[in-house]
Formats: structure tokens, sequence, C-alpha cells
């Protein structure tokens, strides 16, 4: 009897009996999900400490939400330091409303981290970007107008040129396409990649 209480071989208990092969799956099943629910609630209860954290530090005003202003701060040190453009910064204002229904000139404390999420995905797509504007913005104007974008999406075509009436369809609906943005006419670099997108 000694040797079977020593015994602990895989599959066995303690006292030398064989574990029920299905009930033991079953509860690992039920430990295993108990588990995965535990760690998806400390995690939501982590991001809500964050954005908390997050929202005292950015929220100057004391709304409870962040304004452009409080919103550009909080991007700039994303951005380790470099203050966006009032243009990008419209940008993940307007980017994070249409992806959360928000509205109006603010952040919410529930959107601080769809707003990061929209940010660090621009930075990513920033240099591309600007590689184009350097090629295709050849008069400096900060955006990309009918002809130029044509000459982007040719070179983005192995050389050949897009009809007109493409060019202008993808000019009409990347320019100003965030609700709350106002068409300027042409592309600008927070509206480029919505573009290419469309091409």
């Amino acid at each position: 009897m000694s040797t079977m209480l020593a015994c602990n071989l895989p599959g066995q208990l303690h006292a030398g009996l064989v574990a029920h092969p299905k009930r033991s799956r079953t509860l690992s099943a039920k430990r295993h999900e108990a588990l995965l629910a535990r760690s998806r609630f400390w995690r939501e209860v982590q991001r809500e400490k964050k954005m908390e954290t997050l929202m005292a530090k950015y929220d100057k005003s004391k709304t409870g939400n962040l304004n452009m202003q409080e919103l550009g701060d909080f991007l700039q040190d994303a951005a380790k330091g470099v203050r966006p453009s009032d243009e990008e910064i419209n940008f993940v204002m307007r980017s994070t409303q249409s992806k959360d229904g928000g509205v109006g000139d603010a952040i919410t404390k529930s959107q601080i981290m769809i707003a990061l999420d929209v940010w660090r995905h621009y930075e990513k797509t920033k240099p591309e970007i600007e590689t184009y504007f350097k090629k295709y913005d050849t008069n400096n104007s900060g955006m990309l107008e009918f002809d130029q974008l044509k000459n982007l999406l040719t070179e983005l075509n192995d050389g050949i040129p897009p009809p007109d009436d493409e060019v202008r369809w993808i000019e009409s609906n990347a320019d100003g396409s965030l609700k709350g943005v106002q068409k300027t006419g042409g592309i600008n670099k927070t509206e480029l990649m919505g573009a290419i997108a469309l091409w």
C-alpha cells in the first residue's frame, strides 16, 4: 500500500487510483475558461486605470474630456516630444469619433485608447506619406491637387495613368471624408492613405 501512495505517475492520484479521464478534461476546460475570464477582467481593470491616469494627466480643463489642445499635448508625449500639426490632431480627433460614434471637439475617457491607436497607425504610415509629398507636392501647398494625385496614382499603377474620372472620384471621396472636416480641393497628408486605399 505504501508504494501505491508514493506513486504519482501522470493520470494517477496519490491514493494510487486512476483519475477518471472524462471528468479530468471537463474540470480542466472549466478551470481554463475561468482563468481566461479572470485574466480578461484584470486586463480591463488595468486598461480602465490607465485611461483614468491619462485623463487625469492631460485633462487640464477638468471637463472629463480632452479638447484639441489637450489631445495635442497627449499626442506630443506619445510622439516622444514632437508636437503633431493641427491637421494631424484634427485627424486623430475625427477618426476617433468616427470609430466610436463621438461628436464635438473632445475625446472622452473611453476614447483615449482609440485615439492612441489611431495616432500609432498614422505614425507608422507617416514616413511613406512624407516621401510621396516630397515627390509630388511640387508647389509645396501641403496638399496634392488633381494632377499631382494623378501622377502619384500613375506611379502606384506601374506607370499606367488612371482615367481622369477615377482620379476625380478618389479625390472627391478622400478629401474631407471625415465628419467635421472641410473639403480643401486636394488631398492633405492625413487623407492620403485613405485616397490610396480607395485606389
